[in-house]
């Protein structure tokens, strides 16, 4: 019996003992209560209230190291009984407590009251722990969330946060002034709500990848209002924020600035610089165009001649001129029938504006159709800009297509339509381009035949067909030709540096009895030609002179085509079948090359 005690008492004092150096080696202040007196405490206590050693503690109230008032105004005697009693009650309290060094420092402590029964009595064992670092990084977090959260709130910025799903957490006053919403109706809702259609994919993408890190700077974003309109937003946004790296648990600060007024004002003037390249460029093209007219365009400054048949011409044109009607001008290779239109276009309504001429037989079938009507860049190969057309060039103004007989049947359905409608497509191009035109068409072909060969549209042939003019050909206003001859001598001695004065009448004669199937043009090489070669003041017969035109018997008599065909296989003898240069037979003739090489294929010549 007596060893058993012994044994109990043992293991009582083994116990004390590591209670004992438990309490005097803990890290935290430890106290131990009996009532309301401190009766033992560790040396971390001693120190965390600056005495000298044990002794000044002992013997103490809790209140009596603390300040007098807590902060809810209450004593710190009134709190200590509580406190207290409520530990001893449920076996413990935990609670902040303002406490006092001896030095009078104040300082935040954590306390753990428990409750310990002995034998005899209830005794306290406090924990006190120093939070005042704690306190005050809690308080300054607390002053800095409230700094920033006002920043937030108040700025003249549109901040919102977006979770990882996109619903908004926060926004701020101005991003609601600007929605028009309320708060309680943008909280909880998908951001993408509020992005117009045509671009929630382009959002959500970008959204997908500021969520991986993988953001760009800033993005514009076009959102409805409640009002109904659209607001068009600079959005700028930083990496995600991940709660513990969980990403679905992350947010997304975003900011952004309204740039709505800016951008209608950075659209409008777009637009208007849009508008003014296409003016710049329609001005280039039109100075370019009118350039090569100039470089091509005839020696005749007027139309000579004082024959009937030319002043019924004139008065047809002086009718026509002033109606913005479309014109046919019908008449041989040669004949003046480019005069003829421009005499229509300058004494009409349209004269400030340029003519511009199309000639369909020298144009290759595979590009007249963008020279007509124009092209997109990469429309087709070879297309490396965007190419303004001759009806859009015409626009207000005056379209002259010569050698309209020769225009492919696919081209004569557009040009239909432009007559109709006023409009056309530009290659590349869907959207329809509407045009203000006065179309005048020449030709030298037998149209009503070509309808009836199924090699022009009956129903373009009416359309132009509306004021058809008859240009006769030179053989037919022979009264003419001496007028004509007057005007190039001096044209060309001007330009040449001649000077001649007498035209013999054995001159005149001969090209007064030649049929001149070349016409007009025709003439004028042979005057150019003449003047060249003479050197006085006189006009001297020579080779130059065509061989003189014998009246023709009944079965000599021909088709016109057949002497054309003739006529072209002659001068093409004399120079060789050189076609183009100073001495080619297209120079002779007076046609464009391009229109030369039209004809002998077309009458089968080849050499």
């Amino acid at each position: 019996m007596k060893t058993e005690q012994n044994r109990q008492v043992k293991e009582t004092i083994e116990n004390e003992n590591t209670f004992r150096l438990l309490f005097e080696r803990s890290p935290d202040a430890m106290f131990l209560l009996d009532g309301n007196v401190f009766t033992d405490c560790n040396q971390p206590a001693v120190e965390m209230f600056a005495c000298s050693d044990k002794k000044q503690l002992l013997g103490l109230h809790p209140s009596d190291i603390s300040p007098e008032k807590q902060p809810d105004g209450r004593l710190s005697y009134e709190h200590e009984k509580e406190r207290i009693a409520k530990a001893i009650e449920q076996g413990s309290n935990r609670f902040e407590w303002l406490h006092q060094r001896i030095n009078g420092d104040v300082f935040t402590a954590e306390v753990l009251l428990t409750s310990i029964s002995t034998k005899r009595k209830k005794i306290i064992h406090a924990v006190l722990r120093d939070i005042s670092e704690l306190k005050k990084a809690e308080n300054a977090l607390r002053d800095s969330e409230k700094k920033y959260k006002f920043l937030f709130e108040k700025s003249t910025v549109l901040n919102c946060i977006v979770d990882m799903n996109y619903t908004f957490t926060e926004i701020n006053g101005k991003f609601l002034e600007i929605l028009g919403y309320s708060r309680d109706e943008i909280i909880g809702r998908n951001a993408m709500d509020f992005v117009i259609a045509e671009q929630k994919e382009e959002v959500a993408e970008q959204l997908i990848k500021d969520i991986k890190g993988e953001y760009s700077p800033e993005i514009d974003v076009d959102m409805l209002a409640k009002d109904g309109s659209i607001r068009t937003i600079l959005f700028s946004r930083g990496p995600a924020l991940l709660y513990k790296g969980d990403a679905s648990a992350g947010v997304l600060l975003i900011t952004g600035i309204d740039i709505t007024d800016r951008k209608r004002a950075e659209d409008g003037l777009k637009m208007a610089l849009l508008e003014v390249e296409k003016l710049k460029d329609r001005l280039e093209d039109e100075n370019s165009y009118l350039q090569n007219e100039i470089k091509l365009s005839h020696n005749f400054e007027e139309i000579i001649g004082k024959s009937e048949i030319l002043k019924n011409i004139l008065g047809k044109v002086q009718q026509v001129a002033a109606t913005g009607s479309t014109v046919l001008i019908l008449g041989e290779t040669g004949t003046g029938k480019e005069l003829i239109a421009r005499a229509i276009h300058n004494i009409s309504e349209r004269s400030d504006r340029p003519l511009v001429k199309v000639n369909c037989a020298a144009l290759p079938a595979n590009i007249i159709e963008s020279e007509l009507f124009g092209h997109e860049k990469g429309a087709f190969t070879g297309a490396y800009a965007r190419k303004i057309g001759r009806f859009e060039l015409a626009n207000r103004g005056t379209i002259f297509l010569d050698e309209i007989g020769d225009l492919p049947m696919d081209l004569q359905v557009k040009l239909l339509h432009v007559l109709q409608d006023g409009e056309f497509e530009r290659l590349g191009n869907p959207n329809t381009i509407k045009v203000d035109i006065r179309i005048i068409a020449a030709t030298n072909r037998d149209l009503e035949k070509a309808v009836e060969n199924n090699t022009f549209r009956e129903d373009l042939y009416y359309r132009l067909n509306v004021f058809p003019i008859k240009v006769p050909s030179l053989r037919e206003r022979k009264e003419d030709i001496p007028f004509l001859v007057n005007h190039f001598i001096k044209t060309f001695c001007k330009k040449i540096g001649r000077k001649i004065e007498i035209i013999p009448q054995k001159v005149m004669d001969e090209l007064l009895t030649y049929d001149w199937p070349g016409n007009i043009r025709e003439l004028e090489n042979i005057i150019e030609r003449a003047v060249i070669v003479c050197r006085g003041k006189r006009l001297e017969a020579g080779d130059w002179l065509p061989r003189k035109s014998m009246p023709a018997k009944e079965s000599d008599i021909t088709i016109l085509e057949e002497v054309e065909r003739a006529h072209i296989l002659k001068v093409l003898e004399s120079t060789r079948w050189k076609v183009s240069g100073e001495n080619g037979a297209a120079k002779i003739l007076g046609l464009n090359q391009n229109t030369l090489v039209s004809r002998m294929k077309k009458l089968n010549i080849h050499r």
